[in-house]
């Protein structure tokens, strides 16, 4: 498709968060994972950074509808309408989003603890 790694990553983070507003993360996981990762060592692509905006999109998946799981984990508990529990989880969504901007343009933020700690490159 000629894509950059940066493209590469946004059409694959976009494709992730449709994907996971209709699966389970494993299942994202499970069906993603065996596709995408020659490809994201072919462009030279850091894993581990890579893995962190793979978890913070599949979270993000979690609470948001129409199937995000934990919506309808805190309805059963709180017994609130589903309606108030998508509108008190759009400020954590929103705050994710911004999360995933921010790791996207700054990598250093995902690697710095993990390349401390002697591990990745």
């Amino acid at each position: 498709m000629g894509l950059g790694p940066l493209a590469f990553i946004l059409v694959v983070m976009a494709m992730i968060f449709v994907m996971g507003m209709f699966f389970e993360s494993i299942a994202i996981i499970l069906i993603t994972t065996p596709i995408l990762l020659p490809t994201i060592a072919a462009l030279d692509i850091d894993l581990i950074w890579y893995g962190v905006l793979l978890m913070i999109n599949l979270e993000l998946a979690m609470i948001t509808p129409p199937v995000g799981m934990n919506l309808f984990v805190i309805k059963g508990i709180t017994n609130a309408p589903l309606w108030d529990v998508v509108r008190g989880a759009f400020p954590y969504v929103v705050l994710m989003l911004m999360a995933m901007v921010l790791l996207l343009l700054v990598p250093g933020i995902a690697t710095w603890l993990p390349y401390s700690a002697g591990f990745g490159r």
